[in-house]
């Protein structure tokens, strides 16, 4: 089970880097540029971990930018989303407020490895926008 699958503990830096196959120096830009934002442990040295949506945005955040993405739109979708978000709840709209939770729950839900119940979950078959190659049936040329 990789740290991107175990959901109880927030994985730091290193784990991270390595799971989604980025270097630990492209994290800290990412945060930097205002991309992945992760907390900070309670000693002197603030560790950082990533806690599950940090985890989930890391991840769009690599396959976005493995498509062609620039750092500077994530860091102004993220920026727009969590004006979008502090509007809301400036507002108290529980109409706006339930669209947001219900788009965010949705993407989760889109995103979750499915797996047998009791076992391990299971990678998609292939990576999301991405189609299936055709297969030919028997006898067919």
């Amino acid at each position: 089970m990789t740290d991107l699958e175990n959901q109880d503990e927030s994985p730091r830096i290193g784990a991270l880097s390595n799971d989604l196959g980025v270097s630990p120096r492209m994290l800290r830009y990412l945060e930097q540029q205002g991309v992945l934002r992760p907390e900070r442990g309670p000693d002197p040295r603030g560790h950082r971990h990533y806690p599950p949506p940090e985890l989930a945005l890391g991840n769009a955040a690599s396959a976005a930018l493995r498509s062609g993405a620039t750092i500077g739109a994530l860091a102004t979708i993220r920026r727009l989303a969590e004006r979008r978000v502090a509007a809301a709840l400036a507002d108290g709209d529980p109409l706006l407020i339930f669209e947001l939770l219900a788009v965010a729950r949705s993407v989760e839900l889109a995103t979750r490895p499915v797996g047998p119940p009791g076992g391990p979950p299971r990678p998609p078959s292939h990576p999301p926008g991405r189609v299936e190659p055709h297969t030919r049936k028997p006898g067919h040329r």
